[in-house]
């Protein structure tokens, strides 16, 4: 009896993980760098991007290529956190409601370049 409990609370974990995966790309313009994680960066996004089928496709179009291009950073961080509300968001759409839906929050954090004045 105790290696079923064992087996299923392994089942149940196993349930809520997925392989999800965050493109980072820059868009045409102006060059853009990876930064180490220790530089301070001035600006902050955080956003919940969901993936279908336990992290093989995005289900929705939020990659930090549009947040790169719309805030004009030069100097980029991208940090693919796994946090607790993401966790139960995976156990609620993997294991109670089994969907294939797994949530995963994307942090970037970045710098623009300095406006020249004459």
């Amino acid at each position: 009896m105790k290696h079923s409990r064992e087996i299923i609370f392994a089942g149940l974990l196993l349930g809520a993980t997925g392989c999800a995966h965050v493109e980072v790309v820059a868009l045409h313009g102006p060059p853009v760098y990876l930064v180490s994680a220790a530089a301070p960066m001035p600006v902050e996004r955080r956003w919940r991007t969901w993936f279908l089928a336990w992290g093989i496709t995005p289900i929705d179009n939020t990659m930090p290529d549009e947040y790169i291009q719309r805030e004009q950073l030069t100097e980029v961080r991208v940090i693919v956190e796994d946090n607790v509300p993401d966790a139960l968001h995976s156990i609620l759409y993997n294991v109670i409601i089994p969907f294939g839906l797994v949530p995963q929050t994307v942090v970037l954090q970045g710098s623009r370049q300095p406006v020249a004045t004459p």
